[in-house]
């Protein structure tokens, strides 16, 4: 029996309940934090004591709790001043960023979508040098990417190869996600999350994706492709999609489906008047529900969360959860929302998935 490995185990899951407890409500005292986890003031004790002496928590402040003398420290994150360099490319565009694993932004800039890792690095380095960060202030590097990350699929990059050129010049923890999960990972870390119901998340423009949420976690399949809403098939003779099929919703609705069809950029297609435009996107819209629906009828979702550019339009929005409750009268309006973070998908996501696995579930070996 690996005693030592199990006891190890739970010793880190611990110490990612008590961060994650912090996250979500703020400074708490030692005694606090014990009777919500569950945990013995002892064990609390022992975990807070060592994530102070290793810079993760900090003491804030005191409060009484009655009696004469009596008094809790309180604790809170100690996230610091260094920053997340964050890369998320969209079929169209790469944004750049610089954030705080708080999520606080500091700066973000967008360019058109390259594959030339080379010049993707540049981009980077001038963000850096325009805001006068040193390489010593960077913590980690977050890159989020339309499709598949492994370098195996039908992903932009090879993110690993770019990975290692972040890792070397910075000398810096990176890691790589699909931007779907990344964003769905932001949206439960930084915004007070849905408590534990399942969620399915579904992003719409450029790009269409989707990710779920379910046991507290984003959910994982093949190449953490699970619910990969963007490459059903809605129509066999359609065109071929990136990822080898045709017919996939994400050609059929997608960005490119929709500019080809009306000769209009994205913004304006969603906010036009006119009536040839206003069928197309209804009907794009309609074969969006329908796939929509199915998925959160499969997975019994008690909430689909929406987010994209296209979500931006509150007419959209309202069309969709018309469509949605048409087909599954057991959904209501308020099971289908707009993502609270939704103005920060261009950067939520990479600073999400370097706080998660960098600080929040960084693994102690001791």
């Amino acid at each position: 029996m690996k005693t030592g490995l199990n006891m190890r185990s739970v010793k880190n899951e611990n110490r990612s309940s008590v961060l994650y407890l912090l996250q979500k409500n703020g400074s708490m005292s030692r005694k606090e934090i014990a009777e919500r986890l569950g945990l013995t003031p002892a064990a609390v004790t022992k975990i807070c004591n060592d994530l102070i002496s290793c810079g993760i928590l900090k003491e804030t402040g005191e409060i009484s709790k009655g009696g004469k003398g009596r008094k809790e420290i309180l604790l809170s994150l100690n996230f610091g001043e260094k920053y997340v360099l964050g890369i998320n490319a969209e079929t169209t565009h790469i944004t750049y960023s610089l954030s705080k694993l708080s999520g606080e932004v500091l700066s973000v800039t967008t360019s058109p979508f390259t594959d030339n890792i080379d010049a993707v690095l540049e981009k980077a380095e001038e963000l850096l040098y325009d805001n006068f960060i040193d390489n010593k202030r960077i913590f980690s590097a977050g890159i989020c990417v339309v499709g598949s990350v492994s370098g195996k699929g039908y992903g932009l990059w090879n993110c690993q190869e770019l990975c290692n050129k972040i890792s070397s010049k910075y000398s810096v923890p990176v890691t790589a996600e699909n931007n779907v999960r990344a964003f769905a990972q932001s949206e439960m870390l930084y915004s007070g999350g849905y408590g534990n119901e399942s969620v399915l998340f579904f992003k719409w423009g450029p790009g269409i994706g989707s990710a779920i949420w379910a046991d507290g976690k984003i959910l994982s399949g093949n190449d953490k492709g699970i619910a990969e809403i963007g490459h059903y098939i809605v129509n066999p003779a359609g065109k071929k999609c990136r990822c080898g099929r045709y017919g996939c919703l994400e050609t059929e609705a997608g960005e490119e489906a929709l500019v080809a069809l009306t000769n209009l950029p994205l913004k304006e297609i969603i906010t036009s008047q006119s009536e040839d435009v206003i069928n197309i996107l209804d009907e794009k819209i309609d074969i969006v529900a329908l796939a929509l629906t199915n998925t959160a009828t499969i997975l019994n979702a008690k909430k689909i969360v929406l987010f994209g550019s296209v979500f931006s339009n509150e007419t959209v929005v309202e069309k969709l959860k018309r469509q949605c409750i048409r087909y599954n009268g057991n959904l209501t309006a308020d099971m289908i929302i707009t993502a609270k973070l939704n103005e920060k998908i261009g950067y939520a996501g990479p600073a999400a998935i370097c706080a998660k696995k960098f600080f929040f579930e960084l693994q102690d070996s001791n």
